[in-house]
């Protein structure tokens, strides 16, 4: 499982803190004390300070939303399929799903500040017209995709082997899970489900025959 770099939470608040020291430090220099006592400033400079902290606050709690949304997003790959999950809002959440058996490709790409903290983007090319997949700002994405690219090799060697998923092992064994398609897999199941039944069909017709063979003929 892979989740967004370090970096990526660090520039939310790095906006959300220069953006609360703006705006306090116009109040201050907004409401600093004059010689003249009746000036307007003097009269409403506590009023100017609580709604410079209120907006403070709302732009605290502008950074906090969009770091915590960034902290749900993460990358999964696991024996058989890549997961995306993203969290666009604070009520929506987007799953993604990709079979490893259509992975055409892995690209990775870094900007200045990926390269030079170790961080970028790793992309999942699909056949056809299928969207690719793309998650950006994980950490060390060459491991990434190397984790990636040998799970889809694995796939694929099981895919073509014919073996079948299977958790089982025994104790002091290392676990060796091998999957295939789910979907190819029913395909296969229903098609031996098909054949069980046209072989009763058959043996059933096969019998009413013979019985029909056996039976002698009644004259009038």
């Amino acid at each position: 499982m892979f989740r967004h770099h370090w970096f990526v939470y660090v520039s939310i608040w790095f906006v959300g803190f220069f953006a609360v020291i703006a705006i306090m430090a116009s109040a201050l220099a907004f409401t600093a004390p004059t010689a003249d006592a009746e000036s307007a400033t003097n009269q409403y400079r506590s009023i100017i300070l609580a709604s410079a902290g209120f907006f403070s606050a709302l732009a605290a709690i502008a950074t906090t939303i969009p770091a915590w949304l960034k902290s749900q997003e993460q990358f999964v790959v696991t024996d058989e399929a890549v997961l995306q999950v993203l969290q666009p809002s604070l009520f929506g959440s987007k799953i993604s799903q990709l079979s490893l058996q259509h992975v055409a490709d892995v690209s990775v790409r870094k900007d200045f500040f990926g390269s030079l903290l170790g961080f970028g983007a790793v992309t999942v090319e699909t056949p056809g017209e299928q969207a690719n997949y793309t998650f950006s700002a994980i950490p060390n994405p060459d491991a990434a995709s190397k984790v990636l690219i040998e799970a889809h090799e694995n796939f694929i060697a099981a895919l073509e082997s014919g073996r079948l998923p299977t958790s089982i092992r025994k104790e002091g064994q290392q676990s060796h899970s091998v999957t295939v398609d789910a979907a190819d897999y029913q395909k296969f199941l229903d098609y031996q489900q098909y054949q069980a039944r046209a072989n009763e069909e058959v043996q059933l017709v096969a019998s009413n025959q013979q019985t029909n063979d056996d039976q002698p003929d009644v004259k009038s």
